[in-house]
């Protein structure tokens, strides 16, 4: 049985990924400026739960987009561009979500 993965939020980014322990800690994390600036356009739980990111003055604020349906194959697409980006040339399109997000553990903050 695989364990279960410690990544609470990927912050999509130019990186291509950023990944958090949980959303908390990326508000602290992320810049407000860099928000505002669209450096990182969505946030994605780890089912494919949409998040938005917003600036307030100096703040961020991340908050689940309700009424959206999950979207878990963009997560897998960022997951894989992730991967492919940090060396990782095995992982496949058919992979696990939970597979995936069990390989980017190590870059968790």
């Amino acid at each position: 049985m695989a364990t279960e993965s410690k990544i609470k939020l990927i912050v999509a980014a130019d990186e291509p990924a950023l990944f958090y322990s949980s959303v908390s800690r990326a508000e602290m994390d992320l810049e407000a400026i860099d928000v505002r600036d669209g450096v990182y356009p969505v946030g994605y739980g780890p089912d494919g739960q949409v998040f938005k990111l917003e600036a307030l003055g100096d703040r961020v604020r991340i908050s689940q987009v309700e009424g959206l349906p999950p979207k878990p194959d963009d997560l897998r697409a960022l997951l894989l561009r992730y991967l492919s980006a940090a060396g990782v040339h095995d992982a496949e399109e058919a992979e696990p979500l939970g597979s995936l997000l069990a390989r980017c553990d190590a870059a968790v903050d």
